[in-house]
């Protein structure tokens, strides 16, 4: 069985965050979200993921920012992939220059994101 991990899911659209919740969930991940980039800040200094499941398309401050602040707290130890509708190359790299590890464009397959977190 694959470990269980603490999974930080940060998503602004209602029901994507409860599906990507209850999905994980069921994977057998310890879970927590947030809607808002300032919220998930706040809820990875006190989860302490070991994955953030980072939406870029967030009101106020966007994923960019949050993967940037994310990677200045948290250091190499934390693994984040941007699960995105924003799905250009240009997209890919301003991800990956903020501390993105990967980049998934929605609707992102589940096997395969259990396969990044196994």
């Amino acid at each position: 069985m694959p470990r269980s991990r603490k999974v930080l899911v940060v998503e602004d659209n209602a029901d994507q965050l409860q599906s990507l919740t209850i999905l994980l969930r069921l994977m057998g991940h310890q879970v927590d979200f947030a809607s808002t980039g300032q919220a998930a800040l706040e809820r990875a200094r006190r989860l302490r993921p070991d994955v953030v499941l980072l939406d870029i398309g967030l009101p106020g401050m966007d994923g960019f920012e949050v993967a940037r602040h994310l990677r200045a707290e948290h250091g190499s130890a934390l693994r984040i992939i941007a699960v995105t509708a924003y799905g250009t190359e240009r997209d890919r790299s301003e991800s990956r220059d903020a501390g993105c590890e990967l980049h998934l464009v929605k609707p992102a397959d589940p096997r395969f994101i259990e396969s990044l977190l196994g």
